[in-house]
């Protein structure tokens, strides 16, 4: 074997060219897929870390014909259930909160969920530090405890080993709990709800959840449920058992499960909730770049080829001393193993770079990037590839053949051999399933593009230049008039700053992620039983909103300081919305009600004004019905809007400063620009972009050194036809033809290929774009034309060196 490794090296060390272009061209293969499969194993093949992880299932409340995937459960709904069940070991429920939180540094907000007891145990956590909570920490009367994670201990309290028993004070829409910390995790990640948490509580700290609405009503559903199977039963098991039971609770209780809204129940594995979102954009990821690993075969099976052609004669001197075709195979394996795993090795450094840009992408998509990285069964994949690659290159191709010592002699005689037909077919194979592949990745990447620049140059509706917003929520216990009271201060002093035009607070700003549901409305005088809006939202908004925001109202008026809790209850809606409801009549002036979840109408609302439409909740989202209610009418929001001409961050600061001049333990955060929103929004199209153009544009590359290699070895093998062609007085012009023609037909090849795997891949990602036809016929011209273009351009460099060749140094070579 030592023996083996350094005949190769010095075979290798003879050709450089050879061994750099195999090494680069596999190394970007490999690379591109172990990133990728670093990325699909840390999400979806990964078992969640936690103690018979797959017996873990999430159970949601739909209400289908609402549009709501999840209305969570009431207390008296998960008792329901614990008591009926026998396919779940244990039920846990689980709210995910935002707390604001006054400890060791200014208040800050943090995520943390509130468990029962037996959620550690379900999960398998343990401590580090202390304890998690225990039984005792449940029901009313327990006193109020905090179970910190490993990072928020570290990131916030700097890893003290003494704080246990610390307190900390908790606002959660209520007033101040005084908490005490009772234990810290072990490290480790926690995918208990689509976001990470920060630290564990238990109910005591909300009062919410120890309100007589929250421990007594059906319909008061607030909480998640979680649960584990029983030892031997599956997921279809306790979904059947659980259906019943639903089935069984809305005949006994009709009124808190109205039929209009559509109640069910659905139980999944957790680990596959968690990647839902992620599993179809990851999947076609890996199919893209297992393309360019083909692609990258392709090229390096074609280098192969053409250095067997060229060692003909070293192998059947070879060969006519002796050495058999298993001996020889085995020297070409050693040699292709060192290749590929150099080849590897790069790839594997190419991985560790680009995975941080990867672990971005896969953020939009789910929580599970924590176990992201190149650990042991990455690092086998790599190196399985590469061996397999070596062993493919090592034992597929036919060797030269040369039989005995005369076939040796007449190889060792002749300067240049020909290359047999089947061969000759082979590369050219090779090279057009590359340009093939390459017009697939290449019609993908800009269907994605055009559907990047569509949604750029969407008109949101909304002047979101010079746009700062921040949030300052009020968990501090504030009443709703307290609350909307600091408000207004807080917009009194900002305007009198210098640079500021307006100011405005909202329940939202535009840009930011909302859930959009299926209400149902109806007008006054008109249809009783409503009309079920398409896709709606509601936002609380102060005086001056739609002058920061620059949204113009169409009819009517804006809100005034005339409406007040003390008037009549009014509305605006977006133009949209108004013309659905009202048709081509006037909506000035007319009242609408909406219908609650337990299927009573609420109070008659004034409509006002209309609107410009927006696309604020997404710039892919049109149709949307907005709702606008005035803050003095209801709750104040708590995100801020300014529109400045002056230094954004400089304002920042000073709205930080005033906030906590008047509310002390308030956080202010989330600064951003509307544009940065903006831009936040379409990230996931641009990523989806840029990702797909890169592995487009070096499947190019690939495709592209393949016709140049093919051809330029096929100039190299017909040297001296080419001189007697020309001897005979053949022109230069038809030289460079028939060698452009060998390029053009492969091109040709290549795209009625590509199209039709083109055709099937545009589909998987029609998902993806936005208003682009998945087979856009200008699409796949342009595609087409610069992918023949390339090929052109690849295919006259050794066209134009075959017009230079000496006619008379042809025929003396022969």
């Amino acid at each position: 074997m030592a023996k083996d490794v350094r005949v190769a090296l010095r075979s290798l060390f003879r050709t450089p060219g050879y061994t750099v272009a195999f090494v680069l061209t596999l190394g970007l293969g490999i690379g591109l897929n172990t990133a990728i499969f670093s990325v699909i194993h840390g999400v979806l093949l990964a078992p969640l870390p936690y103690d018979d992880a797959d017996r873990i299932v999430y159970v949601q409340q739909p209400a289908v014909l609402a549009g709501v995937e999840n209305l969570a459960f009431s207390f008296v709904e998960v008792q329901d259930y614990r008591e009926g069940s026998r396919t779940l070991d244990e039920i846990v429920e689980y709210g995910d909160w935002t707390f604001n939180v006054v400890a060791e540094e200014e208040p800050h907000r943090a995520v943390g969920g509130l468990v029962t007891s037996n959620y550690f145990e379900v999960l398998g956590l343990r401590p580090q530090l202390g304890r998690t909570l225990q039984e005792q920490d449940d029901g009313r009367d327990a006193e109020p405890a905090m179970v910190l994670t490993h990072d928020y201990w570290t990131r916030v309290f700097g890893g003290d080993p003494e704080v246990l028993g610390r307190t900390v004070r908790l606002y959660a829409f209520s007033s101040p709990k005084t908490t005490r910390i009772v234990g810290v995790l072990q490290p480790g990640v926690h995918y208990t709800g689509t976001r990470l948490q920060d630290f564990f509580v238990n109910y005591a700290t909300n009062e919410h959840y120890l309100g007589a609405a929250m421990q007594d009503e059906r319909a008061h559903r607030t909480t998640d449920v979680f649960a584990r199977l029983a030892p031997g039963q599956t997921v279809e098991a306790a979904r059947s058992e659980l259906e019943a039971i639903n089935s069984s609770l809305r005949e006994r209780f009709p009124d808190a499960y109205p039929e209009h809204q559509g109640y069910g129940i659905r139980v999944e594995r957790w680990q596959d909730e968690l990647t839902k979102e992620a599993r179809p954009v990851f999947l076609v990821l890996m199919g893209t770049v297992g393309m360019v690993l083909l692609l990258a075969c392709a090229n390096v099976a074609n280098l192969t080829l053409t250095r067997l052609v060229r060692r003909e004669r070293e192998l059947a001197i070879r060969a006519a001393l002796g050495a058999g075709s298993r001996r020889l195979r085995t020297q070409l394996l050693t040699e292709n193993v060192l290749l590929s795993l150099a080849g590897a090795g790069l790839g594997l450094a190419l991985a560790l770079v680009g995975l941080d840009l990867l672990v971005e992408y896969a953020n939009r998509f789910t929580v599970r990037t924590g176990e992201i990285g190149v650990n042991m069964e990455v690092l086998t994949f790599t190196i399985l590839v590469a061996v397999g690659i070596a062993m493919v290159l090592a034992w597929a191709p036919s060797l030269p053949g040369v039989r005995g010592l005369g076939g040796a002699v007449v190889a060792a005689g002749t300067i240049r051999s020909s290359v047999s037909f089947p061969r000759k077919r082979l590369q050219r194979t090779l090279v057009v399933s590359q340009l093939g592949l390459s017009f697939m990745l290449l019609i993908g990447a800009a269907l994605l593009v055009r559907s990047l620049l569509n949604l750029t140059r969407v008109d949101a509706g909304i002047d979101y230049e010079s746009v700062v917003t921040m949030d300052a929520p009020n968990v501090t216990g504030d009443s709703v008039s307290q609350n909307r009271a600091l408000m207004e201060q807080v917009m009194d002093q900002v305007a009198h700053y210098p640079g500021v035009v307006s100011a405005a607070y909202a329940t939202r700003a535009p840009f930011e992620p909302t859930n959009l549901f299926s209400p149902t409305f109806r007008v006054e005088g008109m249809d009783e039983d409503g009309v079920v809006s398409p896709m709606s939202t509601q936002n609380t908004v102060s005086l001056c909103y739609f002058r920061t925001v620059r949204v113009p109202i169409l009819r009517g008026r804006e809100f005034s300081a005339s409406d007040t809790d003390d008037t009549e209850a009014v509305v605006i809606l977006n133009e949209t919305m108004a013309r659905d409801l009202f048709g081509n009549q006037d909506p000035i002036d007319r009242r609408i009600a909406q219908m609650a979840f337990n299927g009573e109408w609420g109070p008659w609302l004034r409509v006002v004004g209309v609107a410009a439409d927006t696309r604020e909740y997404g710039l892919a989202q049109s149709g949307t019905h907005t709702v606008y209610r005035p803050a003095a009418q209801g709750y104040a929001g708590p995100t801020i809007l300014v529109r400045t001409h002056g230094d954004g961050a400089m304002l920042a600061r000073h709205v930080r400063e005033v906030v906590r001049g008047l509310d002390p333990d308030r956080p202010v955060d989330n600064v951003k620009t509307l544009e940065e929103l903006r831009a936040e929004d379409i990230a996931p199209q641009r990523l989806n972009a840029t990702l797909f153009s890169a592995f487009a544009l070096l499947a190019l590359l690939i495709a592209t050194i393949g016709v140049l290699g093919v051809l330029a070895f096929t100039v190299s093998q017909r040297t001296q036809e080419f001189g007697v062609r020309m001897a005979l007085g053949a022109a230069q012009a038809r030289v460079l033809g028939m060698v452009l023609r060998e390029g053009v037909v492969m091109a040709l090849a290549g795209l009625i290929l590509g199209g039709v795997g083109a055709g099937l891949l545009s589909r998987f990602i029609a998902g993806m774009l936005f208003e682009v036809d998945p087979v856009d016929p200008l699409t796949y011209a342009a595609v087409g034309s610069v992918l023949a273009g390339a090929a052109v351009v690849a295919a006259y460099w050794p066209a134009r060196r075959a017009t230079r060749v000496d006619p008379m140094d042809a025929l003396r070579s022969g």
